[in-house]
């Protein structure tokens, strides 16, 4: 399940794009397009990759990738990013980072790798984990063996006690609590669209006061509201 997060970030890039090569078009796969070149994005379609518009204008929906919540207005010269969704309008796009480098890339990195860093809490557990195993086998096993032997007691219960200890102490719980917990919030976190660069910041999160936030198209619901009427100069009221 927190391979989903990954596998829908990755869905958002489209596998081909239109490219203009020799005058005519192309549908070619994402992964051969080449710095420099022209792929148009037609109303409705992903864009395939960061670029620069060349012609046309257009709104795009970003949403996924920059957090704003409304379509943002495109024209000549503005840039697009690889997965978001073109509005009304046929666009040219010069292609400025290959595929394996846009920004829906890197982001599609940064979970990856956010999924395989350790925080401290599970770098202590692991640290920690090895001593205990030995620990409680050690013990177990001189609960085993040392009422026979010492005692004079039965053999079956004491190895009983000893096996029972076993499961009871067992480290798989303590081992698993911290990447279970870690995993299943990053992948929730990615499905919402918030990236923790890693275990640790995640865990850091829980002892942060203040919040600092970019812009306020982060924080808005995403449904325009009318905030002021100007009117022009013949004769009309605001009401």
């Amino acid at each position: 399940r927190t391979q989903r997060a990954v596998r829908a970030l990755m869905e958002l890039s489209p596998e081909v794009a239109t490219v203009l090569r020799d005058g005519r078009e192309q549908v070619v796969p994402v992964e051969a397009l080449r710095l420099g070149e022209t792929v148009l994005v037609r109303p409705g379609e992903r864009v395939a990759i960061d670029g620069t518009v060349l012609a046309g204008e257009t709104t795009i929906d970003q949403s996924a990738i920059t957090g704003e919540s409304l379509p943002v207005g495109k024209v000549v010269g503005d840039s697009v990013f690889a997965g978001t969704i073109n509005g009304y309008g046929a666009v040219q796009v010069r292609v400025d980072r290959l595929h394996q480098e846009s920004t829906l890339s890197r982001i599609v990195q940064f979970v990856e790798q956010a999924q395989a860093e350790k925080s401290e809490t599970q770098r202590f557990t692991d640290r920690f984990e090895g001593w205990y195993a030995v620990g409680v086998i050690a013990f177990a096993t001189l609960v085993g063996i040392i009422p026979p032997l010492l005692l004079g007691q039965a053999w079956g219960p004491s190895v009983y006690r000893a096996i029972t200890l076993l499961v009871v102490a067992s480290p798989c719980a303590l081992v698993i609590s911290t990447p279970a917990s870690t995993l299943s919030a990053l992948a929730n976190a990615a499905r919402n669209g918030i990236l923790f660069k890693g275990s640790a910041y995640l865990e850091d999160i829980g002892a942060i006061r203040t919040f600092a936030f970019d812009k306020t198209g982060t924080l808005t619901y995403g449904r325009p509201a009318l905030t002021d009427v100007i009117t022009l100069d013949e004769g009309w009221s605001e009401d």
